[in-house]
């Protein structure tokens, strides 16, 4: 693995944010991915345009290693429970898996279109992969197999798919595509067992820690869907475009990124707006997700930009070591000369 700078502390948002600069990509840094909580802590995995994986720790953004290896941009990203496992997709038409702790290469699938999703199931012994292409293909991969072989190949989808998961305790896959539908297949039989068909194309796709919601931004809206049933539990429609969100591993709220690159943060019950800042500069923004025990959540942006942030501003905790200064009146100053009429 190659060596990065150090975490830094970014710039002081006038909401009293103090974003952590997380530097090591020089592109689009497209999806991110945090472990659970684990003996050591815990992690959180990105994957760019510039062909590197990253892995942090979670709670400072302190550099663990780069993954070298890609021939082209890197789409996805996932890291297993333990923080011991990461498999990645790659616009070079292969999927691969890591050992997270020597950063060396396990295994490389090669696939016919550009893998756009991967993920691993909750033991570390299935990988799901998701395709581009006019016939796309999502494969199910037995990592313990001798041949690597598909265990199943899921056809169904009319264009690209952008996302697959493993939920109901990985008895099932829930993807999204291009054409606009949300799709759960069982993993034994490789039927599509339901499917919900959206106005846009979903913009992310994420599993929940209780594992039994699923929260999927599209178009102005964001839904929360029960995996159990695929029934959609509460719609969140808002007056701005939505490419993106992450529900607080408590449900105290849920992040949004919208479309004019600013993170709005929310009360997941009464839909209070509690947070609402440009995260990286008025950059579009690729990716928020949610820490595993609820403190930060991590954004990443097209300019390959990663930070930090807190989720309570002020409270002591990882690089956060001491409470932040009210606003300033100059910041205040800036923040009405920003807002948006």
């Amino acid at each position: 693995m190659s060596r990065l700078p150090l975490t830094n502390f970014g710039y002081k948002m006038s909401c009293g944010q103090l974003g952590i600069n997380c530097e090591g990509h020089t592109m689009a840094v497209e999806q991110l991915g945090f472990s659970k909580i684990c003996e050591s802590g815990y992690y959180l995995a990105s994957a760019g345009l510039d062909k590197l994986v990253v892995l942090r720790h979670g709670d400072t953004g302190d550099w663990v290693g780069t993954l070298t290896g890609h021939e082209a941009g890197v789409w996805s990203v996932t890291l297993n429970d333990e923080a011991t496992m990461m498999a990645s997709g790659s616009a070079d038409r292969t999927a691969r898996i890591w050992c997270a702790i020597t950063g060396d290469e396990l295994v490389k699938f090669t696939l016919p279109e550009a893998v756009t999703c991967v993920d691993l199931n909750e033991k570390s012994t299935c990988m799901v992969a998701g395709c581009l292409g006019v016939d796309p293909v999502i494969n199910l991969f037995d990592l313990n197999g001798a041949d690597w072989k598909p265990l199943l190949s899921l056809k169904g989808h009319s264009r690209g798919v952008r996302d697959a998961i493993f939920c109901r305790n990985d008895f099932s896959l829930l993807t999204s595509s291009y054409d606009r539908t949300v799709r759960m297949w069982d993993c034994v039989s490789g039927l599509e067992t339901h499917s919900i068909v959206l106005p846009h194309h979903a913009k992310s796709l994420e599993l929940h820690a209780d594992n039994d919601i699923v929260t999927i931004a599209y178009g102005n809206s964001i839904i929360f869907v029960d995996t159990n049933n695929f029934e959609i539990l509460s719609q969140r429609r808002m007056d701005f475009k939505v490419t993106g969100a992450t529900l607080h591993p408590k449900k105290e709220s849920f992040v949004c990124i919208t479309g004019d690159g600013r993170l709005n943060k929310y009360d997941y019950v009464t839909d209070a707006l509690l947070d609402s800042f440009y995260a990286h500069k008025g950059e579009p923004i690729c990716c928020v997700r949610y820490s595993p025990d609820g403190e930060v959540y991590a954004s990443s942006s097209c300019s390959g930009e990663m930070m930090l942030w807190q989720q309570t501003v002020g409270k002591k905790y990882g690089l956060w070591d001491c409470a932040m200064d009210p606003c300033s009146s100059e910041d205040a100053d800036d923040e009405e000369e920003d807002s948006i009429s």
